[in-house]
C-alpha cells in the first residue's frame, strides 16, 4: 500500500509541474501557446492534485475515520519560502504544503478562498452562465489582495493576487483563517 501512495504522489508531482508551466519530463518551460497555460486547465490540474492528495491520505489512514485538521507549527511557518512577486492563492497553498507534516490536512487554494469569503475579505460573483467566480471587494485591498489583468489565448481575465502585504497577512494569520467559522 505504501508503494501505491508513492505512485500517487509521483503522479501529483507531474501534474503540479504541468500546472506550473514546466514540462515534467525535461524540466523546461512549456511553450507560450500551450493549452496548459489556460487558467481553466491550470485550475483543473490543481483540482486533480487535490483529489490525489485526498486519495493518498485515505489510503494511508487505512480504515481510520478521523479526518485530518489543518495544523502548522511555528517552526514549519518559519520554513515557508514565498516568491518575491505577487502570487495567487494556489501558489501560496503549494508553498505552505511543502513544509506541512503528514499529520496535517493539506491546504488548497479553494479552501483558502472559501475561508476568506466567509471572513468577508473576498466575495463571489455569479456569472451569466450560472457559474460562480471569486472576486475582490472593498475590504480586499486592506489585506494586500490585488487583481492583475491577464490574457490567455485572446481571453482577458482578472487574476486575484497577494502582494507582499497580502502574503504576510496570510502567513501571520493562517491558523485563524483556516479555523474561522461563520457565526
Amino acid at each position: 500500500m505504501r508503494e501505491d501512495v508513492e505512485k500517487i504522489y509521483k503522479a501529483k508531482r507531474v501534474l503540479q509541474r504541468m500546472a506550473g508551466g514546466i514540462n515534467p519530463f525535461n524540466g523546461e518551460k512549456l511553450e507560450e501557446g500551450s493549452f496548459l497555460h489556460d487558467p481553466r486547465m491550470i485550475r483543473c490540474l490543481h483540482y486533480v492534485c487535490d483529489l490525489l492528495d485526498d486519495h493518498a491520505e485515505n489510503r494511508l489512514r487505512s480504515g481510520s475515520n478521523k479526518a485530518k485538521a489543518f495544523n502548522i507549527t511555528p517552526q514549519q511557518k518559519g520554513l515557508i519560502e514565498l516568491p518575491d512577486r505577487n502570487i495567487g492563492v494556489n501558489e501560496f497553498a503549494r508553498c505552505v504544503n511543502r513544509v506541512l507534516s503528514a499529520e496535517s490536512k493539506r491546504l488548497t487554494g479553494a479552501l483558502l478562498n472559501k475561508q476568506l469569503k466567509k471572513m468577508g475579505i473576498l466575495s463571489e460573483e455569479i456569472m451569466e452562465n450560472g457559474k460562480t467566480r471569486t472576486i475582490i471587494n472593498e475590504k480586499s485591498q486592506n489585506y494586500g489582495i490585488v487583481t492583475e489583468k491577464r490574457n490567455y489565448d485572446g481571453n482577458e481575465f482578472e487574476m486575484i493576487l497577494f502582494n507582499a502585504e497580502g502574503k504576510e497577512y496570510l502567513l501571520r494569520n493562517l491558523e485563524s483563517i483556516m479555523s474561522f467559522a461563520e457565526e
